[in-house]
């Protein structure tokens, strides 16, 4: 087995996997020692480390003494606790990982086809369909989850969706979603903006060298912030 060092955790992610964004966000807000072991998308499929202590070569993976944790909701348990699926935070998290993840499937699925074979109905009904789940998916969040949007408290599950909402918007090639109740998101990105910890993540991590792009968008990096 490839060394990790006795006593430290180590957190084996990719700044562009929102899930990722997450837990490296979590880990930095609880002052979880760790070092990192940083990826690229198209670097993962051939790493010895990852593929050493996760098979099935998934983002985040954290190692630490006792055991490994190869799945952001048992990484979570671990440092929050089992209460934690009671909380704000832990809604936020289930809309990340179940609309807004669907949202950005649709949506990659209709950024190919159309790459492949150029603009068809099969293309639009995808990108259609990921245009409604998006919209869909945002009025639960702020109409549900983050009534008060002048006082947001900010936690993983929030920088999961957030994450979620800043790939969907990149690259949804539609005016109707990216326009979508976005003076209201705007609240969010000035709640994240003013985080501490959110801010080392984006500062660290915003530009980060070589990033090979992630389901066709080569060359790019997700942004941390909905404007600059």
């Amino acid at each position: 087995m490839l060394a990790i060092g006795a006593q430290m955790n180590k957190l084996i992610w990719i700044v562009d996997s929102p899930f990722s964004r997450s837990i490296k966000w979590l880990l930095l807000q609880r002052e979880i020692d760790h070092t990192e072991h940083l990826l690229t998308w198209d670097g993962m499929k051939s790493d010895r480390l990852l593929a050493e202590y996760n098979p099935k070569l998934q983002v985040p993976t954290l190692v630490t003494k006792e055991e490994v944790l190869s799945d952001s909701l048992l990484i979570i348990l671990r440092f929050l606790g089992h209460d934690w699926h009671r909380t704000t935070d832990a809604k936020l998290f289930r809309l990340g990982d179940c609309d807004f993840e669907a949202t950005l499937i649709f949506l990659f699925r209709a950024n190919l086809l159309k790459r492949r074979f150029g603009p068809s109905q099969e293309s639009d009904f995808m990108r259609e369909a990921g245009v409604t789940n998006y919209q869909k998916g945002v009025d639960v969040l702020l109409d549900h989850l983050l009534v008060n949007t002048a006082k947001i408290e900010v936690n993983g599950g929030l920088v999961l969706v957030f994450s979620m909402i800043l790939i969907a918007r990149f690259i949804c090639q539609s005016d109707a979603m990216h326009d979508y109740r976005f003076e209201e998101l705007l609240q969010l990105n000035d709640a994240l903006a003013a985080d501490p910890h959110y801010q080392e993540l984006a500062q660290n991590y915003t530009g980060h060298q070589g990033h090979q792009g992630h389901q066709g968008h080569q060359g790019h990096q997700w942004p941390f912030f909905l404007v600059a």
